[in-house]
């Protein structure tokens, strides 16, 4: 296969970049990026010459009709809705709490639905925050259409779920029955899997060491964490808590060291560590940016290097997660990949991560003002000196314990994350509004 791909007519990066603008092209029936594509393949016929331009527009005939293909399959979704549903399936790490407002996504007639209710006692309430296996409940319920955005250029919900393949929400006015059930899908069982980590964690662990760990480790963070879930993001650093690269690297690094001293050779490791990428981008609820970081990692096992390494992994998302690119997490996580590979090589030491992450700072800003309209000048030096603090001391910290919790929970740290959230407190009184562009 690396034979095959060797053989792309022109530089991966330039094919990964002309299929992008193809891709928002066809998605978001953009003329200006119809434009840009077009305006590419001119250039395309005065640099290469007829025989290479043909092999891409070939390429470009194979993926346009992928896209097209896709989008068809999005359209005709949200055509044909169902009128009625009566038994759901619960996705357990999907549950959500906040005072009596349960929600959670459940999957019903070979379609996912994000699913409310409110419940009706205390007891409930505690079923349902310590529930961890798959159940079907039996229930009365209305289904309505998500909410489109209520402001002008406001968050769009509609298109949110859209992106999630969830067309419909579901109101539940009454359960009727609720069956513990088994289930053959991987991803139910591994969402099982992380509910489990996640209500361990909770019982075992205080506040506020417990939503560090769920948010660090499993990418889960709970309603009662949205009080410091604005203040990060007041600053610029909630994207502190979205798991990437750092933790990818370091769980893979763990995993392989750890095979490399029970004698297993490094080819073997290539391929156990597919199903080892499966688990854990499982336990992480397949979040986005883990995926692009799993496929960055396996393909430098593979020979894949700096550009190639991030044209590569553009080319597989466009196959395997084809609504990666229409979400603001997705746009961001590979922003943030390819300028730290386009800054990777500019040297070590302090001086240098300093200028990378002000290069970063201002590389994102573009992309950040479009999706969410400001920006926090104090996320710079703010970012430089947490990532250190969050991916250097307190990701290995935690995962440690965590592990080191099936023998006995070691709680006696919980004052380093009081410290921590003092410290945010102090900070978000001292620091500026962010600009509003």
């Amino acid at each position: 296969m690396s034979q095959w791909i060797s053989r792309f007519p022109i530089p991966k990066i330039y094919l990964s970049f002309l299929l992008l603008w193809l891709y928002y092209a066809i998605f978001s029936a953009s003329v200006l990026a119809l434009l840009g594509f077009v305006f590419l393949l001119v250039c395309l016929f005065f640099q290469f010459p007829w025989k290479t331009v043909t092999k891409v527009l070939l390429i470009c005939g194979l993926f346009g009709s992928w896209f097209a293909f896709q989008k068809w399959q999005q359209e005709e979704a949200s055509k044909h809705l169902v009128d009625s549903v009566d038994t759901v399936r619960i996705l357990p790490d999907t549950i959500k709490v906040n005072g009596d407002s349960l929600s959670f996504r459940g999957k019903a007639e070979g379609r996912m639905f994000q699913v409310y209710y409110k419940l009706q006692s205390e007891e409930e309430k505690e079923d349902f925050q310590q529930l961890t296996d798959i159940y079907e409940i039996t229930l009365e319920g209305k289904l309505a259409s998500p909410q489109g955005a209520r402001n002008f250029a406001g968050f769009d919900y509609r298109n949110y779920l859209k992106s999630q393949g969830i067309y419909q929400t579901l109101t539940i006015s009454k359960i009727s029955d609720m069956q513990a059930t088994s289930s053959w899908n991987i991803g139910e069982n591994l969402s099982s899997l992380r509910r489990k980590a996640v209500v361990w964690i909770k019982r075992n662990f205080p506040d506020p060491m417990r939503n560090y760990m769920t948010g660090l480790l499993l990418g889960h963070l709970d309603t009662d964490f949205e009080e410091m879930n604005e203040l990060y993001s007041s600053l610029g650093i909630i994207h502190l808590f979205a798991l990437s690269g750092m933790q990818v690297g370091f769980f893979m690094d763990v995993f392989r060291k750890s095979l490399l001293r029970l004698g297993l050779t490094q080819e073997k490791f290539k391929w156990l560590a597919y199903p080892f990428s499966l688990f854990y981008v499982g336990l992480t609820g397949f979040s986005a940016s883990v995926i692009r970081s799993l496929l960055q990692k396996i393909l430098a096992q593979h020979g894949f290097k700096g550009l190639d390494n991030f044209a590569m992994t553009v080319l597989l998302l466009f196959i395997v997660m084809p609504n990666f690119f229409l979400t603001a997490g997705g746009v961001l996580s590979c922003a943030y990949a390819f300028i730290l590979t386009m800054t990777s090589k500019e040297g070590q030491g302090i001086k240098a991560i300093a200028r990378e992450s002000f290069i970063i700072s201002l590389g994102i800003l573009p992309i950040l003002s479009f999706y969410f309209s400001e920006f926090q000048p104090w996320s710079i030096l703010l970012t430089f000196v947490f990532s250190f603090l969050f991916d250097m001391i307190l990701l290995p910290l935690l995962s440690i314990l965590f592990c080191m919790s099936c023998i006995y929970p070691i709680t006696q740290f919980n004052f380093l994350f009081e410290w921590l959230e003092s410290i945010i407190r102090f900070v978000s009184h001292l620091s500026s509004r962010p600009i509003v562009f």
